[in-house]
């Protein structure tokens, strides 16, 4: 049986996800005394890849008190998935300083290359060393429903917590974010809370609806609406279509990009939806390139043209594209790349 529950969107996903597995780590008394408790270990942790980790995780570490140094960054992969060997190795060497490591944080759909960590080989490491593993979907969780990337995903059924965003990949209108807990307990003992203007006593009846006992929100919107209109209408299949349609033309970059002397690939073929390259015409400098590729990004807002951002890939600034509408056809990225070259010049 696996719980869920609507949030706002990543970030409160990722933050709950966290209080989950603090709650589960605890050996003191969380709820009475929480971090302030002289029992408290002297410094958690929890583990993630250095360079595509999302700022969510900085923010969800301040709600939560924890401080920004629990954040341990593990050294990544060329494919930009973090490396389990190294992993495993600086859990050993933080355990002997002292520290005290609780969750393990995965990727499927990393925010800037769209990477996809080996969700099995973490599994088995927190597994083995018993630590909470959260997959962090947000951008492309919903993938494992293509029958052909499935067994990239091998592994997420057994995290115990996977969030994704509604309001990215299934166009689903803001906010709506989506934490699933593989345990049920685990939320309400997260979250649970009593008093006299709740009903006291359980009640069978009413037990499924009680949200607020699983997640941080009392007063909650009816973010399920959004979600159960848009699959009553697309349907499973309607929305496979959509994804298919998105990483078709987010390939179809790619192989612009590959094809061109004046563009520079800086990731693998995608297996999603986001890609990052960069214009390079040659005969620049970094820094020179990083201005460059900032101005190109800019006009193309400015103008009307497309909304591209620009992100930092091994810490050169490139261009990032997000083909989430489902709308998009490869003459939309071509006339999109052809405008940056024109604006470059």
């Amino acid at each position: 049986e696996t719980a869920g529950l609507f949030v706002s969107g990543g970030t409160m996903a990722n933050t709950a996800a966290l209080r989950m597995a603090l709650s589960r780590t605890a050996t003191w008394d969380l709820p009475g005394e929480g971090l302030q408790s002289p029992e408290r270990p002297r410094q958690l942790t929890i583990y993630m890849a250095d360079h595509e980790w999302h700022v969510s995780f900085t923010k969800a570490v301040d709600l939560l008190g924890l401080g920004r140094n629990t954040i341990r960054l593990v050294p990544s992969r060329a494919d930009f998935t973090i490396d389990p060997v190294a992993l495993d190795a600086m859990l050993d060497a933080d355990i002997a300083a002292g520290m005290t490591p609780f969750a393990i944080v995965g990727h499927a759909g990393s925010i800037n290359v769209g990477a996809i960590d080996d969700l099995d080989a973490l599994a088995g490491v927190a597994e083995r060393r018993g630590l909470w593993l959260h997959v962090d979907g947000a951008c492309g969780a919903l993938g494992a429903m293509l029958p052909e990337l499935r067994h990239r995903y091998r592994g997420m059924e057994r995290a115990d917590s996977v969030s994704f965003d509604a309001h990215k990949w299934m166009g689903v209108p803001y906010e709506c974010g989506v934490l699933l807990s593989r345990d049920p307990a685990m939320m309400r003992r997260a979250f649970g809370v009593t008093a006299s203007y709740l009903h006291e006593q359980p009640d069978a009846e009413l037990e499924r609806y009680d949200f607020f006992d699983r997640g941080p929100q009392m007063s909650r919107g009816f973010r399920a609406l959004k979600v159960w209109m848009s699959l009553r209408h697309h349907g499973a299949e309607g929305y496979r279509g959509f994804f298919r349609q998105t990483i078709d033309c987010a390939r179809h970059l790619h192989a612009l990009v590959e094809a061109a002397p004046d563009f520079e690939v800086v990731q693998p073929e995608p297996a999603l939806y986001i890609y990052a390259f960069r214009y390079n015409p040659g005969g620049l400098d970094d820094a020179a390139l990083d201005a460059l590729n900032t101005r190109i990004a800019e006009a193309i807002r400015m103008r009307g043209v497309a909304l591209v951002m620009t992100t930092r890939v091994r810490g050169r600034v490139c261009q990032r594209f997000s083909i989430a509408n489902h709308r998009t056809t490869r003459a939309d990225v071509t006339a999109v790349l052809e405008a940056m070259r024109e604006m470059a010049t």
